[in-house]
C-alpha cells in the first residue's frame, strides 16, 4: 500500500515514451510524429486505436438515433384501445388544512403589516401642521427616518445617488429611494381611507399629486395601501339589486307624507277652507301617482334580478315585489275621491253663514259684557286696577291667545289649536273669578 501510495497516477491524453500530457489526440500525433519518429509501428498503432473508438461511437450513436426515430413513428402510428370502465378512486389526500395554514400565515402578515402602516397613516394625516415648514420634522418624528449616509444606490432602481438624483425617505416606512423610484398618495384619498366616513374627494384630474398635496411613499408601501383602498371600495359598493332596493325604499318614504298632505288638504276642502283649491289637490295627486309608479318599476327590477329559484334570495325578491304591490295597492291607489266645484262651493256657503252665526253670538257677548261692566261702575264698585277693560293683563293674554288661534288654523295646526283653546276657557275662567271677587 505504502509503494502504491509513492506512485504518482497520471490520466490524460499521455505519450507512451516520454509520458508527456498531451490535453488531446491530435496534440498527441503531432507529438509522437515529430519528437518520436523512429516508433513508426507505435504511432500506426495510436492512429488504428483512435480510428476504432471515433467509428464505435459514431455507429452506436447513429443506431441510438435511429431506434428513437422508429419508436417514436410506431408509437404515433398506434391506436390505443381505452376500455369503457370506471376507474376507482385511488388513494387521495386532502391539503385544505395546509392551504390554511398558509394562507393565514400570509394574510396575518400583510394584514399586520398593513394595520401598522394605516396607525401611521392616521398620525400623519390627522395631526400635520398646517405650516410647511413644520411638516418635515413631524414627519421624521411619527416615522423615524434611515441613515442613508452609507447607501450609495437607490435600493429600488439601484442607480446612483449624486447631485441630480437625491435621497428621499418614505413617509411610512421611513426606507430610502429616489424621486423617480417614488410615488405620491393624495393627502384627501389618505384622509378617506383612515375614515371611511369621510367622502373622498381627490385633486383636480389636470392637477398632479406632489409633496405639496400628498405623502411620499415607496412602492412597497403604496401598493399595500392601494390594496386597502380597494377592499373599502369593494365593501361599500352597492349591486344593482341593493341599489333598486334602496330607490325604492326612498321613494316610499317621499310617499308617506305626501299621502298624508294629500288626505289633509282633502279634508280642508270638505271642511269649505279655502287655505287649498282644487288644482293644488290635483297637482298632490299627480305626484302621489308618479310615486307610485317609480315604485312598481324598481320593484320589477328587484324580481327581475337573476337568482336561482327556490333559494333564500328568490323568495326574498318575491316577498319585496308582494310588499311594494300591496303598498301601492292600499296606501296610494286608494286614495279619497276629490270634491266637485258645486260640493266646495256649496261647503264653503255654508262655513261662511256659521261664521256669521258665530260672529253674530261674539257681538251679543260683548254687549253683554260691556252692560255687565258699566253696571259694576255705576253701582260704584272699584277695582285695585283703574282701567279693567283693555289694560287688564288677562284680556291681554286673551286677545294673544286668539290671535295664535287664528294663525295656527290657517296652517292646519289643530293640535295647537285645541291646546290654545283649552288655555282661552282657563283665562275665561279666571277673568270671571276675578270680576266676582269685586263685586259688591
Amino acid at each position: 500500500m505504502a509503494a502504491a501510495n509513492e506512485d504518482e497516477i497520471l490520466e490524460g491524453f499521455l505519450c507512451p515514451i516520454c509520458k508527456a500530457d498531451l490535453k488531446s489526440a491530435t496534440q498527441l500525433t503531432n507529438h509522437f510524429e515529430s519528437l518520436h519518429q523512429e516508433e513508426q509501428d507505435v504511432l500506426k498503432s495510436l492512429k488504428d486505436i483512435f480510428g476504432k473508438a471515433k467509428k464505435i461511437i459514431l455507429n452506436n450513436d447513429d443506431t441510438e438515433l435511429k431506434e428513437t426515430f422508429d419508436r417514436a413513428l410506431k408509437f404515433n402510428s398506434q391506436e390505443y384501445y381505452y376500455p369503457n370502465e370506471e376507474q376507482s378512486i385511488g388513494v387521495s389526500r386532502s391539503s385544505t388544512d395546509y392551504f390554511r395554514g398558509v394562507r393565514s400565515a400570509r394574510l396575518e402578515r400583510y394584514a399586520t403589516e398593513t394595520n401598522k402602516l394605516l396607525i401611521r397613516l392616521d398620525k400623519l394625516v390627522c395631526n400635520m401642521p398646517s405650516e410647511p415648514n413644520q411638516r418635515k420634522a413631524f414627519e421624521q418624528e411619527v416615522v423615524p427616518w434611515l441613515d442613508g449616509s452609507s447607501v450609495k444606490l437607490c435600493p429600488n432602481c439601484a442607480k446612483a445617488f449624486n447631485l441630480t438624483r437625491r435621497k428621499h425617505h418614505c413617509r411610512l416606512c421611513g426606507s430610502l429611494l429616489c424621486h423617480d423610484c417614488s410615488v405620491f398618495l393624495d393627502l384627501n384619498v389618505a384622509k378617506s381611507i383612515v375614515d371611511p366616513s369621510i367622502p373622498q374627494t381627490s385633486t383636480q384630474p389636470d392637477q398632479e399629486v406632489t409633496e405639496k398635496n400628498g405623502l411620499r411613499l415607496c412602492e412597497h408601501c403604496y401598493n399595500l395601501i392601494e390594496l386597502r383602498k380597494q377592499i373599502q371600495e369593494r365593501r361599500n359598493a352597492k349591486t344593482a339589486l341593493v341599489t333598486a332596493y334602496e330607490q325604492m325604499r326612498s321613494l316610499m318614504d317621499q310617499a308617506r307624507p305626501a299621502v298624508a298632505m294629500y288626505e289633509k288638504m282633502c279634508q280642508s276642502l270638505f271642511d269649505g277652507e279655502t287655505t287649498y283649491n282644487l288644482a293644488d289637490v290635483n297637482a298632490m295627486r299627480g305626484k302621489i301617482g308618479k310615486l307610485a309608479e317609480g315604485i312598481d318599476l324598481l320593484s320589477k327590477q328587484v324580481v327581475a334580478h337573476p337568482a336561482e329559484p327556490g333559494t333564500r334570495q328568490a323568495r326574498l325578491q318575491n316577498s319585496i315585489r308582494q310588499a311594494a304591490a300591496h303598498y301601492i295597492k292600499e296606501d296610494l291607489l286608494s286614495l279619497r275621491k276629490l270634491p266637485t266645484e258645486a260640493q266646495i262651493e256649496e261647503v264653503r256657503i255654508e262655513r261662511y253663514e256659521r261664521a256669521q252665526k258665530q260672529i253674530q253670538l261674539e257681538r251679543e257677548r260683548r254687549e253683554r259684557e260691556r252692560d255687565w261692566r258699566e253696571e259694576v261702575s255705576a253701582s260704584g264698585s272699584r277695582l285695585e286696577h283703574a282701567d279693567i277693560d283693555e289694560n287688564n293683563p288677562l284680556i291681554e293674554q286673551m286677545n294673544i291667545i286668539r290671535g295664535y288661534i287664528k294663525d295656527a288654523r290657517k296652517e292646519l295646526r289643530f293640535e295647537e289649536v285645541a291646546i290654545l283653546e283649552a288655555n282661552l276657557k282657563e283665562l275665561k275662567k279666571e277673568y270671571q273669578l276675578q270680576m266676582l271677587s269685586h263685586k259688591p
